[in-house]
């Protein structure tokens, strides 16, 4: 059947933010194929300012702005308008509005966060409670915990809790809200519902704060403000979306639970998420006992172990460039890590001295250590001690999912910028015993864009969106497994 919109463009702009840097990118509807393009990338640093780590989010807001009007501009080049705006971006960070709807204060950086421990002492539920209600694990950076710590200091009087996406959404429509995804991060969603736990809200002390109605992903919000509407050059104002706003979940956008085969699932960009997409949330005590988390997806739990990624690396790579000596492009720095042998005595990616930013060449040479592996003396060494230890976490983080599911993984998929580093696809590969299928890279806004297009109208599924995306910036690799014997290639299930 000939679609009616074959020979016209609908033009769709994702504002994807990461813990590293942010993007705008551009998905077009081209002669039945959706196009996707990047039209603006800003990096994204946080910056110690009165003593707290903290996000420059005015700067981040005036970028994503320059980012609209390169997508306007190209809109109108394709001979279209922009049609709809979406935004993600990491989970957990959030800003208050007071009453008069001004942010308050800075907006603090999850890196800084505090010791939760006395908060977590005063709690009214144990961890074990807490985990069952919402389906997160305690951590330093839950929103919960932080909210808690604040509160301490001065309690809240009115002032409405916003996500970093939310408050975009706030800033382009001036419109008030949050959605599932995001909200999930926070340990005070309820797991079951997808609605606030009370239960959750009142054991973390949290009187006079506000918290905003929850959407489900996909759902109008509004029209862009007059102001920003002449800000990013458009004729007229262009409808705002809520998307999975969280990134991890429109990153994980095309995994739907399946009844016939569970694919390993891994977005590996600052943080690494990984695990699997199911239909309900796994809550028992062994989930918890190991660190799993059950965030919300399009239609879908995501059971996720939450491990650091491409900081360390990026970390690494941000300390040798600052002695003036000169550094390897990063794909010299992959030759030079695929030839050096590997190690199988790795170290704890999650371990908490890797969470700050901080001397981590020195702290990864010190857990190297720890585990009895050499000493990291060269580029190389440093850069595969960091990949053979996050290919075996991954492999351990899905070995265990697929153990507390009870369910058996046939293949992994790797999306995000880690998609891009074939030494690290390949140790997942051989660290898990399966194929590693990657890609694509702009996972988040892929997502983003798609959740849009469904929303709007323009197509009835996000499948469909999938099935439909032009082979630029979305192909993909297959790894193997590098394995002598027969006998040593395994699925990846019940290692417990």
């Amino acid at each position: 059947m000939t679609r009616m919109m074959t020979s016209t463009t609908s033009a769709h702009a994702a504002i994807d933010l990461g813990a590293s840097s942010g993007r705008v990118m551009l998905g077009t509807l081209v002669a039945d194929r959706w196009v996707l393009a990047e039209v603006h990338r800003f990096e994204n640093q946080p910056v110690v300012k009165e003593k707290t780590l903290q996000w420059e989010v005015e700067r981040l807001f005036e970028e994503s702005l320059v980012g609209l009007a390169k997508a306007v501009e190209r809109s109108t080049d394709l001979g279209t308008s922009l049609a709809s705006i979406g935004v993600d971006s990491w989970g957990v960070d959030f800003a208050l509005l007071d009453r008069l709807g001004s942010v308050v204060g800075p907006v603090p950086h999850y890196r800084g966060a505090p010791d939760p421990t006395l908060i977590t002492a005063d709690r009214t539920l144990t961890a074990a409670e807490v985990y069952v209600l919402s389906g997160v694990p305690d951590h330093a950076i839950n929103t919960s915990l932080r909210l808690a710590a604040r509160a301490k200091l001065k309690a809240f009087d009115g002032e409405r809790l916003l996500f970093i996406p939310d408050l975009w959404v706030y800033l382009l429509t001036g419109i008030v809200g949050t959605e599932q995804t995001i909200a999930s991060t926070s340990q005070l969603l309820s797991a079951a519902t997808g609605a606030w736990s009370e239960d959750l809200i009142e054991a973390s002390c949290l009187p006079g704060l506000t918290l905003p109605a929850v959407s489900a992903p996909g759902c109008f919000v509004g029209l862009t403000t007059p102001t920003i509407t002449s800000r990013i050059g458009s004729v007229s104002a262009v409808p705002v979306y809520r998307v999975a706003e969280h990134d991890t979940a429109s990153a994980f956008a095309f995994a739907v639970p399946s009844e016939t085969e569970t694919i390993g699932l891994i977005s590996s960009g600052t943080w690494s998420l990984v695990g699997l997409s199911l239909h309900e949330p796994v809550l028992s005590r062994d989930a918890l006992c190991h660190g799993f988390t059950n965030e919300r997806g399009i239609d879908s739990t995501l059971f996720l172990r939450n491990l650091n990624g491409m900081w360390l690396l990026q970390q690494c790579i941000q300390e040798w460039r600052s002695t003036g000596v000169p550094v390897p492009e990063l794909s010299e720095l992959l030759d030079s890590a695929a030839a050096t042998p590997g190690d199988g005595r790795v170290f704890d990616v999650s371990d908490a001295r890797l969470l700050a930013p901080g001397p981590m060449v020195v702290r990864i040479a010190k857990l190297s250590q720890e585990v009895g592996r050499p000493q990291p003396r060269t580029h190389g060494d440093v850069v595969r001690a960091i990949l053979d230890s996050l290919a075996a976490a991954y492999g351990n983080a899905l070995a265990e999912a697929a153990h507390l599911a009870g369910v058996t993984v046939t293949s992994v998929r790797i999306v995000g910028g880690g998609s891009l580093n074939p030494v690290l696809c390949q140790l997942t590969a051989d660290a898990t015993g399966l194929p590693v299928v990657t890609g694509p890279a702009e996972a988040s806004s892929i997502g983003n864009i798609a959740a849009q297009i469904v929303a709007s109208g323009v197509r009835t599924t996000i499948t469909e969106v999938y099935n439909e995306l032009a082979d630029e910036g979305t192909a993909s690799v297959t790894y193997f497994p590098r394995m002598t014997t027969m006998s040593q290639r395994r699925q990846v299930e019940n290692p417990i």
